[in-house]
C-alpha cells in the first residue's frame, strides 16, 4: 500500500511537469499564430490532466491532498525551469 501511495505522486509530479512544459508551448504557439501546434497542444491539455484528476477527486484527507499540492507545485516549478533552460539554447 505504501509503495502505491509513492507512486502515485510520482505521477502527479510528472503529469504537472509535462503539463507545465506544454502549456508553454502552447502559449508560445499562440503568439506564433501557429494554428497546428496551438490546435494540437489545446487537444491534448485536458488528456494530461487525467492521471492526476482522478486521484484528487478519489482523495478524502486533507494531509493526502496537501501532499498531492506539493508534488504538482514541484512539478510545475520544475517544468517552468526545463522550459526556461529550452528556450536559452
Amino acid at each position: 500500500m505504501r509503495k502505491e501511495s509513492n507512486i502515485k505522486y510520482g505521477i502527479i509530479f510528472t503529469s504537472a511537469l509535462i503539463i507545465e512544459i506544454c502549456s508553454t508551448f502552447y502559449i508560445r504557439f499562440t503568439a506564433e499564430a501557429n494554428t497546428i501546434g496551438m490546435v494540437f497542444f489545446a487537444f491534448i491539455g485536458p488528456f494530461l490532466a487525467l492521471p492526476f484528476a482522478g486521484y484528487m477527486v478519489e482523495s478524502k484527507f486533507w494531509n493526502e491532498r496537501i501532499k498531492m499540492a506539493f508534488a504538482l507545485a514541484l512539478g510545475y516549478a520544475i517544468g517552468a525551469l526545463v522550459v526556461n533552460n529550452i528556450i536559452k539554447i
